[in-house]
């Protein structure tokens, strides 16, 4: 035959699972029972906008409770005021034992400090309603939804799930796992080649961004984590997908 000149090519082979550049988990922070929900699967949201209400009958009491509350606190307060700035004056005069003087700035004290828990509870009440009312934190795609209507969330004890939004699906990145044998030929901006099954007659084409110092073992094997840019303007690339990479 005769000689010809090309390139030899060095090429790791991997596999990997492709995923958005950036999620966000959207929870609760109040418990109780999901009134209404305004997106769905696959839903474009912006910022600030209202995707599910939790119900607000209690919390709306609880925010009442709290205005009744600071009334009443307020109340005492002018009250207990008032006799501290009579007494003090009384006293300054040397019409009053210094014991009744102290109780009553005691007495004055107390109720200024109830007047600002009052207050506090009134703003945590109002804050938990607005909490009620949930709303995406990104521009981005609804990926995920956990929650129907009628159900009911709880938040003691950690921060339920309620949507997945992945922010930009045009932009994508897999995580590879590389082996320690041939992790040393892996650099930061190489250029990388991959499949997907769902469109095996096309090749995609990333760069290295990046790659995790922190090993992973499988089956007695130690991997790192290899993560490839990758450009997604078509929406061929989906969440979950598994990537073939050389």
């Amino acid at each position: 035959a005769e000689l010809t000149r090309g390139n030899i090519v060095n090429t790791v082979d991997a596999t990997g699972t492709i995923e958005p550049v950036t999620t966000v988990e959207v929870g609760t922070q109040v418990s109780g029972i999901i009134n209404k929900i305004f997106v769905d699967f696959n839903d474009r949201v912006v910022r600030n906008q209202l995707m599910a209400v939790i119900d607000t009958t209690i919390l709306s009491v609880q925010v009442s409770d709290a205005k009744a509350s600071l009334l009443r606190s307020q109340a005492q307060y002018d009250e207990a005021k008032y006799n501290f700035e009579r007494t003090e004056k009384l006293f300054q005069q040397g019409m009053l034992s210094e014991l009744e003087y102290i109780t009553t700035k005691s007495n004055y004290q107390s109720a200024k400090s109830s007047l600002l828990s009052a207050q506090n509870n009134l703003e945590r009440a109002q804050r938990n309603l607005l909490y009620a009312f949930i709303r995406s934190p990104i521009n981005g795609t609804v990926i995920y939804r956990e929650i129907e209507e009628g159900q009911t969330v709880a938040s003691s004890f950690q921060t339920p799930r309620l949507f997945l939004i992945a922010e930009d699906l045009s932009k994508m990145e897999i995580h590879a796992l590389v082996d320690e044998s041939e992790i040393g030929t892996i650099k930061e901006g190489q250029k990388v080649e991959f499949e997907v099954q769902a469109h095996d007659d096309k090749k995609f084409e990333g760069n290295v961004r990046q790659v995790w110092l922190q090993p992973e073992t499988v089956q007695n094997v130690v991997n790192y984590t290899v993560v490839v840019d990758a450009a997604n303007p078509d929406g061929l690339l989906l969440p979950g997908m598994t990537a073939s990479l050389d």
